[in-house]
């Protein structure tokens, strides 16, 4: 594997996500404890008795290893609810998020398990198993825990034939467990990873009823390389998290990205592959999953944001399935650059606000799973859209995702690709002895270097072979600082209250600079009414690269907004996000911006 350096930031989020999945990893790494007799760890072995010679079933669990049509191991714990009757009961399949590993015991006296079993997905199959009465099985996907086999990002032929395997084996050993039309009934649920499980294997295999994939991708090559520029915290994330079991080719990749800023076109082929969207195109004769699908995703969440959600929402609705899209504030979350979640890289809203109605998290997916198995009727009459303001209390009911709207000019606008005139601006706001304690490590030539341009001896752009070397200096404080101050080109200011819901869209004009050199980061931002500093919404930004006319649909946005307050766009020169060497280095040309976007405002009908 090459070595890198990363920046400190990226540094300081692997360091602390290495952490946090190595003190759950060791945690879930042991045997489980049961309820009940557990049987031998084997390929296809029977239940043990249950009383009433398996005409009714007591609470327990165990663990289970088959083998994998590859001759890898797949394990899975499965959960055995209470059936004094002996009732037809359906299965719902558990997936864990990327680099952690199944739940061998919902109630794990460890409290490093326990901080992992408050991940919400968990806390929903727990709920399944003891309150709904079904089966539930987790499963270590491949190349996790205690299955074996590299991490191949939900390769339909691979993980999903694996998936297909545990619902044989359910299907020959589960005593009671419920058919429907020859076919089990079976639903999933699962969080990031554990939600790409559901919507690329669920078209797979046709057996999955209802699928509640929250916080999930509809095109990998979107999430980590969105118009050709790789998002590279989550790429260092993915990396470690992986704990060098990746696919060696896609790990290369991610390790290549963080140097020369692509990533490998085979590679990415792949990845769209194992994404739901290529079902859905109907690509190599694929077709879509039948299941229906509650989707929940955040307007915050910077790996996988609302566009995707709204893919497949829209997917999923457009071929005839019945599918719910839930837009919640927080999502996967970035220490240091964003507010964190409850677990660190994840949070959630308890309390869903969908028009006049409001939904505990956890209840919205076990009422829809619980009424899509069981055949009965909702207790809820869930929207087909819901965009949720948790801080407001309050939230919209939509049939469909707004796409653009009041439509604004963007007034032509210089910008500066790069990091070169931000972090040299940065260094000359700094007091002299602040500055040199922290760049003490440089090597000479760069600290001469530097001092001729802070003392105007120099151009600017002669620092940009040294761009990444101050940069991984500099603590956290300081990098926030240097992303704090974008070019924000006011678009209107509100003459009500409203909330922003929808996506945003743009045909941007994009001349000199660097010409096919340049990437530029936009997003939407606000003033505050009274204010004088520009927020950036939703902590989303696009890379959009190259020059000429670009027609984009921008991060989608679910914002509650305030009359007086000033909309406009944000554009950055760079941005943490995708922080490398290249994206930093763009010699400091000025680019021009011009062009219109098309705002999604809905009203607020007092206002």
């Amino acid at each position: 594997m090459k070595h890198f350096a990363p920046s400190a930031l990226r540094r300081t989020i692997s360091a602390l996500t290495f952490l946090l999945l190595s003190l759950t990893l060791s945690a879930c790494g042991g045997s489980s404890s049961s309820s009940g007799s557990s049987p031998n760890q084997n390929s296809g072995g029977d239940l043990p008795a249950m009383t009433g010679g398996g005409t009714a079933e007591a609470q327990t669990f165990f663990d289970q290893v088959i083998t994998a049509a590859d001759g890898e191991d797949i394990a899975f714990t499965v959960f055995v609810p209470e059936n004094p009757n002996g009732q037809a009961t359906p299965l719902v399949l558990h997936g864990h998020g990327f680099g952690l590993t199944r739940v061998k015991d919902f109630n794990d006296p460890n409290p490093i398990a326990g901080f992992t079993s408050r991940e919400i997905s968990v806390q929903i199959a727990k709920r399944i198993w003891l309150e709904k009465g079904f089966y539930v099985i987790s499963f270590d996907q491949r190349g996790f825990g205690d299955s074996t086999g590299s991490i191949s990002l939900m390769d339909p032929e691979r993980d999903c034939r694996n998936i297909s395997q545990i619902i044989d084996w359910a299907e020959a050993n589960l005593p009671n467990l419920g058919f429907r039309d020859a076919d089990p009934v079976l639903g999933g649920v699962g969080l990031s990873y554990g939600g790409g499980f559901q919507t690329v294997c669920s078209s797979t295999d046709t057996r999955f009823d209802a699928i509640a994939p929250l916080a999930t991708w509809s095109h990998l090559p979107y999430s980590l390389d969105p118009n050709g520029t790789p998002k590279n915290i989550w790429l260092d994330i993915l990396a470690v998290a992986s704990q060098g079991n990746l696919e060696p080719e896609i790990l290369q990749a991610l390790v290549q990205a963080t140097t020369t800023g692509d990533v490998d076109d085979a590679v990415l082929a792949t990845l769209a592959g194992n994404s739901p969207r290529s079902f859905c195109l109907g690509e190599q004769g694929r077709s879509l999953s039948k299941a229906d699908a509650l989707f929940i995703q955040g307007s915050n969440d910077v790996l996988f944001n609302l566009n995707e959600a709204v893919e497949n929402f829209e997917c999923w609705k457009a071929q005839g399935r019945e599918s719910h899209l839930i837009v919640q504030r927080t999502g996967h979350i970035l220490p240091l650059l964003q507010e964190p979640g409850e677990l660190i890289l994840y949070g959630v809203d308890d309390t869903l606000y969908c028009g006049d109605q409001s939904f505990g998290f956890s209840d919205i997916v076990l009422d829809f799973l619980g009424s899509k198995l069981l055949g009965v009727a909702s207790s809820n009459t869930l929207p087909e859209v819901c965009f949720s303001s948790a801080e407001q209390q309050s939230g919209l009911a939509l049939s469909d995702v707004p796409k653009g709207g009041s439509t604004y000019a963007v007034t032509e606008t210089q910008v500066f690709p790069g990091g070169v005139n931000s972090v040299v601006s940065l260094l000359s706001s700094l007091p002299l002895e602040t500055l040199l304690t922290t760049l003490a490590d440089l090597p000479l030539n760069v600290l001469d270097t530097l001092q001729l341009v802070l003392g105007g001896l120099s151009d600017p752009a002669s620092l940009a072979d040294y761009l990444d070397d101050i940069v991984a200096l500099l603590p956290s404080e300081l990098l926030r600082q240097l992303v704090a101050h974008p070019q924000f080109i006011p678009l209107t200011t509100l003459q009500q209250s409203g909330t922003l819901a929808g996506i945003p869209m743009a045909t941007l004009n994009i001349s000199g600079g660097n010409g096919d050199g340049n990437t530029l980061f936009f997003g939407l931002g606000r003033i505050p009414a009274g204010g004088s500093d520009a927020q950036l919404i939703n902590d989303q930004v696009l890379p959009v690269s190259g020059t000429g006319i670009k027609a984009v649909e921008l991060i989608g946005v679910s914002e509650t907004v305030e009359s007086g307050d000033t909309l406009g766009l944000i554009v950055y020169g760079f941005h943490p996000y995708y922080l490398n060497v290249a994206a930093v280095a763009q010699a400091p040309v000025p680019a021009t911006v011009f062009g219109t976007v098309s705002v999604p405002f809905i009203p607020h009908s007092n206002p």
